[in-house]
This record gives C-alpha cells, structure tokens and sequence, in this order.
C-alpha cells in the first residue's frame, strides 16, 4: 500500500503566478454538506476568493503560490525564535487589536489572536495559523477536527499487551490516507494528537466552538475559527511576520516550527491496519517511488477527488516538528496475523496512461473524478536514531563479546538510511527508517570498522561488512555515510567495486547465523558466540 510521491511543489489550478496570501478570513460550508471552504485573499487581487479548507496547510499568510522562481520557498518576513511557557495562559483577542496599522485595517480583522509576551516583545500570532502548523497537515485531519467526536469515529484506543505500550487500532470505516499509515513522521503526529489528553482536548475544542459559535445564514454556515491552544510548555517556536522594533510589536505570518514537544503518552505505539496484509507491504513499499508523473500537477480546487483514482503524496514547504521524548509507532496488520491478500482498496489504482495533471486535496469520495493529493507537509526532526537500537541488539551483544576478547571500541553509532528520491530501501515495510550501525575497533595495533543493516525484513539478511582502515587517520564518519548512500541506491547490496577501489587493505563478507523464520531478530547466546568468533577470525 503506498502513494506516489512528487518532485516538486504543485501549483494551484485558477490562480495567477507569484500570488501570496494577503488575508485569511472566516469558515464556511453550505447546510447539509460536510465540504468546508475558507474565505482567502490573494494580491493581486483576483476572482478566486475561497478555497477547501484542505488548503490551508499550503496558504499561511504571505506565503508565495505558484511561484515562478526556481528555488523560491514562497515564505516572508522577519524572523524570530521564542520559548513557551504556558500557551493556555495566552490573552485571546482579534487581529484587529494588534497595533501594527496595516494589519489591523485588512477586512480580516475580526479573526481571532492570540496575544503573548516574550523577550519584551508582544506578538500577535492568528489562532488558525497555529491550528495549521499543530494539527492541519492534510485534508482527512481538516474534515476531523470540524465534526465532534470525529477521533472516536475513526480509532479505538487500547491497552497493549506489554507494559508501556498503547495499540491504536484504525477503524475498518477510517479514511486516514495511505500516506499517513506508512509515514512514520504523521504517523507520530496522529499518536500525538491521540493519546496525549491536552492535546486532543486542543484538537476537540476546534469543533465544540464550530458547533457553539457558528451561525446559519442564508443556506450556510459560517464560522470566525478558534480553538483552545495545548500549554506547549518549554516548546521552542520559530515565527516569520511584521516586526516593528519601535514600538516592540511582531504580528506573526507564519510557524516555520515547533519543537521540543513532549507527549503524554506511552513511548510506544502499535497502530493496527485492516488495509496492511504483511505479504503485500513489502511489494508496496518497493514500488512506492515508481511511475512519478513527469507532467507538472496542478491542485484544482474546484473537484472533487476520487476513491478509484490514486493517490499522489504532494511535496510541500513543511513545518518542522520535534519531539523531546519522541514515541516510537509501529504499523501492523489489524489482526495480527499474515493474511492472504489485502482487502479492498489496498493497492493503489493510477490510470495506465498518466494523463492525468490535476489533483485533489479534498477527501475522496465516489463522486470524485481525479487522483487524491495528501500533502507531506511535516518535517519531523526527532532525535529518534535511538528506538531502533533493539533491532541490533545481537549486534551489540556480539561486539560486547569482542571487547572480551581484547577488541577496543573506539567509535560508533546508529543512523537512518538517507531517503532518496527515486529508491524505497531507506525504509521499513511498515514505514519506519531502516537503519545501520557501525562499530570502530581497534585489535592487535589495527583498526577496523564493522557495520551492520536491518535487513531482517528480507528473505535473505545481508552479511555483516569488516573493513580495515587504510590510514592511520580516516574519517569513518564520512566514509560511512557514503556507503549508506550507495546501499540504498544498489537496493541493499554492498557496493564492491566502490569497496575494491577505496579499501585496497581489504575487506570481508560476514555471513550471520542462522534465525528463526518466525523472528530474524532473535539469536540464542550461542549463535552470538559463533558470530563472534568469526569477526574475530576475520581480523587480517
């Protein structure tokens, strides 16, 4: 199961060139339907006036649309860094309270701010803006967070069957995207909002104050947005806007990031998938970055996307997010059990011909005629390297069992396999990063470098690498990056001609143990031991 990715930023259908958000007004649907829109003005000035509200993740004020310029991000202002100390305990006001007189004088004055203090500093920072940046990062959370009791519809929350872990099981009636279920950054986010009580109290409030507030005129429904913040307590925050030193005013555009977040939560987090069949993840996830369309996308407002269509993930100016204590999500079939074939809808439906050029953003439904676009708008900046340490546990018993033996550590760490566009091997079936680890040794005056890479999802694991440091000096650092690089370009394999060329000491192929089909990670302690003494025999 998986989306196909874009390149490049898609342009908006019906809109001129080099655009930027000028205002962003109130919220509205038409009685008896679930479609909300949201009034924005573009300068210059144009017809197209209100838009899905599945747009806003693209539209935060001053933003540049459809820019023409090779490289521009589209994103202004003056930028500014602070530190938060207790979001709920922010003054709520209107955009027309800030004293910046351009500002308070746009016809959007009557949205709602928050107003806060920092570094002797008082900004200005509109609600629906931080709403964007904590919680819109796509159409099917836009749609949640308007109907009440939305998070209860769409997931049953349990207790896991080990201490410290929570299942998150998505409901078979659930239309979360393809994209979110195997993207471990939203899929972290999603358990955020989920399972930390503040946070999902800040997530419900946005649709207790639509139903409170909003009002029935003329065949629809409209609404001032506003929501009641999370405490965001020592989150850091990075802003752009109107900054005006006189007088100590910042009027803030746009959240570039947020982080230092905590979660209230477990650490650990199993979703359960009915539309995951174990067997079919792999295949999926091997031609996830197949069949990019070489056609521009345009984003066309004005459709409906369809349920038979496809679904393109969308690449978008994101806002980082970082976690303190980041969760670890894993994704799994919605029963536990391998299943023979994936229920419907599993596998992703492109037209043969790609002549499609027009996206979605909205949700999709039976009455769409064009593929869904989800946008990846999250930069998810955790220093997480550390969960995945468990799938090398052997590893770090092996080597554990060489310092016995007179080896010396000098070096060494876990990393993520670099995400390249164009190749899928820099993750995991389930959508988590695959990962390497690398140990620098030093036996009998020589140095050495053994790396190891999770491969326990293949059939067949790839050996364990030792290479001899050709210099007294080396940055194995570097060196190993670049091998990262080639093993996700050669699709797992060790690159040899590139090690032929670089390590002329040479190097050599450890083969692993033999495991259990049922549990690759799993060595009995004297498995490890013969693994061991092959390292050690190696050492030339």
């Amino acid at each position: 199961m998986a989306s196909k990715k874009t390149t490049t930023i898609p342009i908006i259908k019906g809109i001129e060139d080099n655009s930027r958000v000028k205002e962003i007004g109130s919220i509205y649907r038409r009685l008896g339907t679930s479609d909300w829109r949201i009034n924005i003005k573009l300068d210059p000035g144009q017809r197209k006036k209100n838009f899905s509200l599945s747009q806003l993740g693209l539209m935060p004020r001053r933003r540049l649309l459809n820019a023409t310029a090779t490289g521009d991000t589209g994103r202004a202002g003056y930028e500014k860094e602070l530190e938060i100390c207790d979001a709920t305990e922010w003054a709520h006001c209107l955009i027309g309270d800030c004293p910046i007189k351009n500002i308070r004088e746009q016809e959007d004055y009557e949205q709602r701010c928050f107003s806060f203090e920092y570094d002797g500093i008082t900004f200005f920072l509109p609600q629906i803006e931080l709403a964007r940046v904590l919680f819109f990062h796509y159409s099917y959370m836009s749609r949640l967070a308007m109907m009440p009791n939305g998070l209860n519809e769409e997931f049953d929350i349990q207790s896991g069957e080990e201490p410290d872990i929570t299942e998150i099981h998505i409901l078979p009636t659930s239309s979360l995207p393809l994209n979110p279920r195997g993207n471990p950054a939203q899929r972290r986010v999603l358990a955020w909002i989920l399972l930390d009580d503040e946070v999902r109290r800040s997530f419900s409030s946005i649709a207790q104050y639509q139903l409170t507030e909003g009002q029935d005129l003329n065949g629809h429904r409209h609404w001032r947005f506003r929501f009641d913040p999370p405490p965001l307590q020592n989150v850091k925050v990075s802003v752009r806007g109107q900054y005006l030193p006189e007088s100590e005013v910042m009027f803030v555009y746009e959240v570039d990031s947020v982080e230092n977040l905590t979660t209230r939560s477990s650490k650990r987090i199993e979703f359960f998938d009915p539309k995951l069949a174990e067997q079919q993840a792999g295949n999926a996830m091997s031609n996830q970055d197949s069949g990019v369309p070489t056609d521009e996308l345009q984003i066309n407002d004005d459709e409906l996307a369809s349920s038979d269509a496809g679904e393109y993930e969308l690449q978008v100016p994101p806002v980082i997010l970082s976690f303190s204590e980041p969760a670890h999500t894993t994704r799994k079939p919605y029963d536990g059990r391998k299943r023979a074939s994936a229920g419907k809808g599993s596998e992703e439906k492109f037209g043969t011909d790609e002549a499609h050029t027009e996206v979605s953003t909205d949700e999709p439904t039976i009455r769409g005629e064009i593929p869904a676009g989800v946008f990846d708008g999250v930069d998810d900046q955790s220093d997480d390297s550390h969960l995945y340490l468990d799938r090398f546990e052997a590893f770090i018993l092996m080597v554990d069992l060489l310092e016995a033996q007179g080896c010396e550590v000098l070096a060494g760490e876990i990393r993520k396999l670099p995400v390249l566009q164009g190749h899928s091997k820099y993750c995991l079936p389930d959508g988590n990063p695959r990962c390497v680890v690398y140990r620098v040794l030093k036996y009998e005056h020589q140095i050495y470098a053994l790396v190891e890479v999770d491969t326990t999802d293949k059939e067949k694991r790839l050996s364990t690498l030792l290479i001899r440091q050709p210099n007294d000096i080396y940055d194995w650092n570097s060196k190993v990056e670049e091998l990262c690089q080639l093993l996700v370009k050669k699709s797992l394999c060790w690159p040899t001609k590139k090690l032929d060329r670089d390590f002329p000491e040479g190097y050599k192929r450890i083969p692993h143990q033999r495991t259990s089909d049922h549990n690759k990670l799993i060595l009995d302690s004297a498995s490890v031991e013969q693994w061991a003494k092959r390292v050690l025999g190696a050492f030339f």
